[in-house]
């Protein structure tokens, strides 16, 4: 079922805060102003700290904004978190430099990155609605892209190599009275990829799809439909070339 959901644009045009507001809702949201005042300086002083010491701080740190944080969590130089206390880490947890990681549209559980995820540099994932799950030793590649409007979910051990996007989310076009950036976004529902899964380099995942256990999907696919398990997928719009026996 198709899901409407209220344009950011339309949120950050809202004449009826100031950009302070508008600041602290992007940040933290609804969080008391304590709670912004200790974020904001601390990504002041930490984010940009280099080498043994930077990733020292960082630890010790930011655990302190998040919902939950288990052990041995790396974060590289020149990470961006908002809405941080929607965030869970598990133990073993790598987030790389320049990477964003934006819960502002998540619920229920948030964004959730079990034990051993690894997000390589330059990276974003980000929740402007629904919840991100990914599972336990995934490996999101350098410069991917995961955006969520109704939920994302990447099971245990998949690998997902660089300049992936898994986009959950489209524009309304039939209005031609209008830009299209004015029209409402929307999805056709959450994308989720089951374990042992290989999406290789610049795959594109759109919303509504589910990736079956053990698929690969090759290198530049583009991925419209759902693909069974154990499959070899490869096209635009990706197409099963064989099953993996």
């Amino acid at each position: 079922m198709e899901s409407k959901r209220t344009s950011i644009r339309q949120i950050l045009s809202d004449t009826s805060k100031s950009p302070f507001q508008k600041y602290r809702d992007l940040t933290v949201g609804d969080m008391g102003i304590g709670y912004f005042l200790a974020f904001e300086t601390a990504n002041a002083l930490l984010c940009l700290i280099p080498g043994a010491l930077g990733l020292f701080l960082r630890q010790k740190v930011y655990p302190q904004f998040f919902r939950s944080c288990g052990r041995g969590l790396v974060i590289g130089r020149n990470c961006t978190f908002r809405h941080p206390n929607k965030m869970s880490f598990g133990d073993n947890v790598t987030i790389d430099d320049n990477t964003l990681v934006d819960a502002r549209g998540a619920n229920g559980k948030g964004v959730v990155f079990e034990d051993g995820v690894i997000i390589n540099r330059n990276s974003i994932v980000q929740s402007k609605e629904g919840d991100i799950a990914i599972g336990e030793s995934v490996s999101v590649g350098t410069n991917s892209t995961i955006v969520s409007w109704s939920g994302i979910r990447i099971g245990n051990r998949t690998v997902i190599a660089g300049g992936c996007c898994l986009s959950a989310g489209r524009f309304d076009f039939e209005d031609l009275t209008k830009s299209i950036a004015e029209q409402d976004s929307y999805s056709t529902g959450p994308i989720v990829i089951d374990e042992n899964v290989w999406i290789a380099t610049r795959v594109t995942v759109l919303d509504g799809v589910h990736i079956g256990n053990g698929c690969i999907i090759s290198a530049g696919s583009v991925v419209t439909g759902n693909i069974p398990p154990a499959a070899v997928a490869h096209g635009n719009p990706a197409k099963v070339v064989f099953t993996r026996r």
